[in-house]
């Protein structure tokens, strides 16, 4: 509150003299009323102080209770100080300014602002300050309550957060739907040109199969852009993480790389979770890939290490991140010993698209789809500087009840197409077109409808048909979903497959009942799907 302004790790302020607030001396002619007030503001739980404008640097003259435990000074240190004492590196130097200017102005002042208590942590400041005059008109004291307000702050921040990334997670999963049918195209017409070039045709082989591995790489990419907007589908199960981390182990380890070393602490008792294996292999891989690069940018070897504990998340004394609710919860924590993360760019790790990478090394999307599986999952993703140097990726996982299934799939021959009569129903025509194409190839009888209304329309009139094949998300009212719906009660025998390169909530849970594969998909791929539909013991009774 005063006119100059200091840098909080210098010395304090030159203490004024006064060793005890002359309080009853400023107000002589009501001083047991003053004397009463002032016992009163002593004692309240609000933090409270008066400075004397009077004397040299504003100093404090009066501190209540409340104002000594929230700073973690002692009166003594307290009295005599300009309340600059409290301002630290992060403190907002505007909002100092605006402090001064209405200090100078003798105006009322509501502020908040960074402070910095005695043990060098920081809090959220509601600051209120008020001129207090006497009798005569004359500037006697500057008065100021403060208040922590911390836990709102942080509460703010988390909500901003979360709309940001709310919002950038619907452009981001719009564009990724887009995508998926374009790559759905290029992927689709490689597969039929590779099967019909001629073996011998060793330049058009090669000229195939890099235009199908560049789209299965924008297709990955797509895939990380879903997983950010938490719009990919999750086929989750109860498993434990360590289980997972040492099946996954010999991955890890080659991803890691020569030079590093992966070392790993798993808590015996873990609990289980509910979560999809496969996205969560690929959030350790994203994690892991970043912490060897960092690694590397110190030209030495270093070491990456995974723990794994058990969390319980209390409303009251929160042990894990603010903004993470109550529970119970397992703590997958990945840390590294690199050079650190920036705290500048902390909160943006997890943005699509960010990355301190060179042009051309990364698309920024690991983080971002780790973000995204998380919150899909229930549960929260944070990073933080490591305390032994490096940094540290958390992932925290809502508990789940039960024990852990594990399941070994037998591997199955390829299948061969067959000559079944399907009607397919896709709203965008070159999609549609290459559906109709990769399904003849493989041998079957199509018929391709552009809307459910029109699908249901043929069916009135030929049902003569063993698939339904639709896309989920279409014009016109009825999406895929509603369609399956309708078909199931009105031909029961017929089978359905649905696709999409996209899903929102809503329509996940409309479609767990029905097979569905996801664009972009390989030909093999939907023939297997097909086959596995329509090959089912009694699919078609």
């Amino acid at each position: 509150m005063s006119a100059t302004d200091r840098p909080a790790d210098t010395e304090k302020a030159t203490r004024s003299p006064v060793s005890s607030p002359p309080i009853a001396d400023a107000r002589q002619p009501h001083s047991g009323q003053s004397d009463i007030f002032f016992a009163a503001v002593k004692t309240t739980r609000m933090p409270m102080i008066v400075t004397d404008p009077r004397q040299p640097d504003n100093p404090i003259v009066f501190c209540n209770e409340a104002f000594s435990f929230m700073t973690g000074y002692s009166e003594e240190e307290i009295l005599g100080t300009n309340c600059r004492f409290l301002q630290g590196p992060e403190t907002d130097r505007d909002v100092v300014a605006q402090i001064r200017a209405a200090v100078e102005r003798r105006d009322e002042i509501a502020v908040e602002l960074l402070n910095y208590r005695k043990n060098g942590s920081t809090f959220w400041n509601a600051l209120f300050i008020s001129p207090v005059y006497d009798d005569a008109g004359e500037l006697v004291y500057f008065f100021s309550s403060q208040l922590d307000i911390s836990r709102r702050r942080e509460a703010e921040d988390a909500l901003h957060e979360a709309q940001k990334m709310e919002a950038v997670g619907k452009l981001t999963g719009g564009i990724a739907h887009d995508f998926n049918n374009l790559l759905q195209v290029i992927i689709g017409y490689s597969d039929i040109l590779e099967a019909r070039i001629d073996a011998g045709d060793r330049s058009g082989r090669r000229a195939v199969e890099a235009i199908g591995a560049a789209a299965a790489r924008g297709a990955t990419l797509t895939q990380q852009l879903l997983a950010f907007a938490r719009k990919q589908e999750l086929r989750d199960r109860l498993l434990n993480f360590n289980q997972l981390i040492e099946d996954f182990r010999p991955i890890l380890n080659r991803t890691a790389g020569e030079g590093v070393i992966l070392r790993q602490r798993l808590e015996e008792n873990l609990w289980n979770c509910r979560i999809d294996p496969v996205q969560a292999e690929m959030a350790l891989l994203n994690i892991v890939t970043n912490a060897r690069e960092a690694i590397a940018r110190q030209g030495t070897g270093g070491a990456i290490s995974i723990s794994t504990r058990n969390m319980i998340q209390s409303a009251d004394q929160p042990e894990g991140p603010a903004n993470l609710e109550a529970g119970e919860y397992v703590v997958v924590r990945i840390a590294d010993d690199g050079p650190g993360i920036d705290p500048t760019i902390a909160d943006k790790v997890f943005d699509p698209f960010f990355t301190t990478k060179e042009m051309g090394k990364g698309a920024g999307l690991g983080l971002a789809m780790v973000y995204g599986f998380m919150r899909q999952s229930g549960g929260l993703a944070t990073v933080e500087a490591d305390a032994e140097g490096g940094a540290a990726l958390s992932l925290y996982f809502p508990r789940a009840a039960g024990v852990t299934e594990r399941r070994l799939s037998a591997v199955q021959p390829a299948r061969k197409g067959g000559a079944e009569r399907v009607l397919m129903v896709e709203d965008q025509e070159d999609v549609g077109d290459l559906g109709r194409s990769m399904l003849e190839d493989l041998g079957y009888d199509v018929v391709l409808t552009r809307s459910a209304r029109e699908a249901l329309d043929h069916l009135a009139q030929d049902s003569d048909f063993q698939l339904l094949f639709t896309d989920i998300l279409m014009p016109g009212g009825m999406n895929g979903v509603a369609l399956a719906q309708v078909v199931r009660r009105d031909y029961p025998r017929l089978a359905v497959l649905l696709t999409t390169g996209f899903a929102d909530e809503a329509i996940e849970e409309g479609a767990r009942s029905y097979e569905l594969i996801r664009k972009p998909y390989r030909r093999s791929e939907l023939n297997e799907r097909i086959r596995a539909v329509l090959d089912r013991p009694g699919a078609r009774t």
